[in-house]
């Protein structure tokens, strides 16, 4: 009996420290409401002076590259700075991804 107090309260404490966890990591994929952004993008992509369509750029990081991301933004970036840092490194990759959160002004995001 105490084993599965004790099992029960570990559990609850592992839930408590992934929300706390969640709510102070730029991605957030374990918030409890992680949708509590919208941001509209779009992004460009230039290898050795040459700007990839959107469709490349889509087939590049298998993600879309423009429109509505309801997730944190976040996870646009670590998805093409990951991307950039390994299979693309010999690339030189110029990224730029211009957003805008919530209906605020625009932001540009540059991986170089």
């Amino acid at each position: 009996m105490k084993i599965r107090f004790y099992f029960g309260i570990l559990f609850l404490l592992l839930q408590v420290g992934g929300i706390v966890y969640a709510r102070f990591t730029p991605e957030r994929f374990f918030c409890w409401a992680p949708y509590d952004s919208h941001t509209l993008f779009e992004t460009f992509v230039t290898i050795d002076g040459i700007t990839l369509t959107q469709q490349e750029a889509e087939a590049r990081y298998q993600y879309k590259m423009k429109g509505w991301e309801q997730r944190s933004i976040d996870n646009i970036f670590s998805l093409i700075s990951q991307y950039e840092d390994t299979y693309g490194k010999a690339d030189n990759a110029k990224v730029i991804v211009k957003y805008s959160t919530n209906g605020h002004q625009e932001k540009e995001w540059i991986y170089n």
